[in-house]
């Protein structure tokens, strides 16, 4: 399973995005939310930002803020508020020992002579 990381920098949430949801529950409690709306895009090419002895580091999406619709009419540019990162495992390399396993035989471990 892979899973994305996501790193938001709070301090460029713009706070009048936040919207706050009300409502009741099967048992009648009022249970209020505060939302943020946020989206997730995937880049066009994936980036590497680390690269470990067994895994790599790569950046995939950045995270904006949910445009309105009036946003989305006059073109206003998404803001970019955060990145999503996911780790991949290197596969193992194998070499000639893991292959070909080296240990010590006994002579007279072999059948034929």
């Amino acid at each position: 399973m892979q899973k994305i990381i996501i790193k938001i920098d709070v301090s460029k949430i713009d706070k009048s995005k936040i919207k706050t949801e009300t409502f009741t529950t099967k048992e009648g409690e009022t249970v209020t939310k505060k939302i943020l709306e946020l989206e997730a895009v995937p880049l066009n090419e994936t980036k590497l930002i680390k690269d470990g002895d067994t895994y790599q580091l790569h950046k995939t999406h950045f995270i904006a803020e949910s445009q309105t619709k009036e946003e989305r009419v006059n073109k206003v540019k998404s803001k970019i508020i955060g990145d999503g990162l996911m780790f991949t495992n290197k596969p193992k390399v194998e070499t000639q020992e893991d292959i070909y396993p080296t240990e010590e035989l006994d002579p007279n471990d072999i059948p034929f002579k």
